[in-house]
């Protein structure tokens, strides 16, 4: 009855749904500008940009040892390291995402 919806309300949420929230928090702009391009239709470089920058910033919230390894590569020469650095970014967001939607995709993900 009302009693329980009452105290279902009042229950912290699960660590992975304030973790969501957290970052949907810290990354909604970064939402909004790929958001945005994708409504244009445009896949450009704007896009590509855009989804680099939110996939980012869902790391620095999650997967923080991989983003700063990205970020070491920043003005560096070695193009192979960073790109293989930003596949292991992209590798944390993707399985951080399984999680933060129940799970449902942990195995496919890895």
């Amino acid at each position: 009855g009302a009693a329980a919806e009452a105290a279902a309300e009042a229950a912290p949420p699960p660590p992975a749904v304030s973790e969501a929230a957290a970052v949907r928090s810290a990354c909604a702009s970064a939402m909004e500008a790929l958001s945005a391009c994708m409504q244009k239709g445009s896949d450009d470089a704007g896009c590509m940009q855009a989804r680099m920058g939110l996939t980012m910033c869902i790391a620095q919230q999650v997967c923080s040892a991989e983003a700063d390894l990205f970020h070491s590569y920043k003005g560096s020469a070695d193009g192979e390291g960073a790109v293989a650095a930003f596949d292991a970014v992209e590798s944390c967001t993707a399985r951080w995402a399984s999680r933060a939607q129940g799970g449902q995709q942990v195995e496919a993900a890895q």
